[in-house]
């Protein structure tokens, strides 16, 4: 037991505003030899940040432990060993941070940098993890995905130490951070040992015991449960009861379920709107499953108003279908039933906007918040930087979204969309963006 090869994900750079939205813990015996992983994604209770560049979405950490709840055995799998990472005093102080949040402080300490470590290797130059990899042909395929890094970091650091590093001074890549109990970051002093007295200091911090295993989710579950999660209208159906007495019109059903595939999209939240409001109107299983083909044979009548169904129709009327759970064949039936001539209509619903209305801006998008709220502002919209009752709509960035702002709008009613929806909005009311 004596290393920790770490590697954390987080929505931004700033630990004491920004949170951890992913693990990977590679652990290294004594010989260097792999004796177990760690790899969880987390739940950081906010808006994820730059999904471009950690690949990892809202609706992927909807299910995700929050870090207090593998905090426990996360320590255990650190103490006692020296904890490594590229770049060690961002990942530190983020976890630091988040150990200090959950009321599980720990030294972290001493830990070894390979960053720092690296220009005793190859000298001075580049010292990103891609780079260094590139150097020594250690692969690294899925960059920013924590546990790939770690498995990369690991390597490097045992092709260095092999080397007369390993038995020599670290010059300063060995390093003694300082935190407090909150894990806010006090400072760090640079070590001149060696590795084996990284390690007789790291064995000082050792645990009393291993803890229990923790829940986890990793990366490829998530996806796996994002899929699944687009499964959750024909899910709805299923678990519906069947009634013989349910009100004959579901125009109000119909409403709201129209709102909600705008996006294409069906987030939790969503779901459970849509499952409440089967309740209210007092829907079985029958009458929902006849409204979600209702709202599939409307827009194939929509798709096919010039004749013709275009390959993005199609692949729209696809996904629609998939997530009312149904497949190809309900798609062709709905063809076949506007092609012989019947024309099947939605409940007309409110515009997305009306002149005046008060939106708010969550999550990174694919444009910078002036722009968006400059082209809120030409479209006679009134941007607004917090969410309150008077708010008429919150676009995120994804619908998933954890963000304090979104919280605040789902308890206050107002309209979630995303930023597409936004987009989509302004260019079918002929609004200047």
């Amino acid at each position: 037991m004596t290393v920790a090869v770490v590697d954390v994900e987080t929505t931004g750079l700033s630990p004491k505003m920004d949170r951890v939205v992913e693990v990977g813990v590679v652990l290294l015996d004594s010989r260097g030899e792999v004796e177990g992983e760690f790899e969880t994604l987390v739940n950081p209770g906010r808006d994820v940040g730059p999904t471009g560049l950690h690949g990892i979405s809202a609706s992927d950490v909807v299910d995700a432990p929050a870090f207090s709840d593998v905090a426990p055995h996360l320590r255990s799998l650190l103490s006692g060993r020296v904890v490594v990472a590229h770049n060690a005093l961002f990942d530190l102080r983020f976890l630091a941070r988040e150990f200090g949040r959950a009321g599980w402080p720990i030294p972290l300490s001493p830990s070894l940098c390979t960053m720092r470590l690296a220009p005793l290797f190859f000298g001075s130059g580049t010292r990103s993890l891609q780079a260094l990899c590139g150097f020594l042909d250690i692969p690294l395929v899925h960059g920013h995905a924590a546990l790939h890094d770690a498995r990369a970091t690991a390597e490097l650091m045992l092709s260095m130490l092999a080397s007369d590093l390993g038995t020599g001074s670290l010059a300063g890549a060995g390093v003694r951070v300082d935190f407090a109990d909150d894990g806010s970051y006090r400072g760090f002093e640079a070590l001149d040992g060696g590795w084996a007295d990284l390690v007789a200091a790291a064995s000082a911090h050792a645990a009393d015991g291993p803890c229990p295993p923790c829940r986890t989710l990793p990366r490829d579950a998530a996806t796996a449960a994002v899929r699944e999660r687009d499964g959750y209208l024909g899910g709805l159906v299923a678990a519906l009861p069947a009634l013989d007495d349910a009100p004959p019109s579901m125009a109000p059903y119909l409403t709201v379920l129209d709102q909600v595939l705008e996006d294409r999209l069906v987030s939790v939240t969503e779901a459970a709107q849509l499952v409440a409001l089967a309740g209210e109107l007092g829907c079985g299983s029958d009458h929902v499953s006849a409204a979600h083909r209702i709202y599939l044979e409307a827009l194939a009548t929509a798709a096919y108003a010039d004749g013709v169904v275009t390959d993005a129709e199609r692949s729209d009327l696809d996904r629609v279908a998939s997530l009312l759970g149904m497949g190809s064949r309900d798609v062709e039936l709905a063809l076949a039933v506007v092609r012989s001539g019947a024309q099947v209509s939605l409940p007309r619903r409110a515009e997305v906007f009306a002149p005046g209305d008060r939106i708010v801006f969550t999550g990174a998008m694919s444009r910078t918040r002036d722009e968006l709220e400059q082209a809120a502002r030409n479209a006679g919209l009134t941007p607004m930087s917090s969410v309150s009752k008077q708010t008429a709509v919150l676009v995120c960035a994804d619908p998933h979204s954890q963000s304090g702002k979104a919280a605040k709008a789902r308890a206050l009613g107002v309209r979630v969309i995303g930023e597409a929806v936004f987009w989509e909005a302004l260019s079918v009311a002929g609004m200047r963006t």
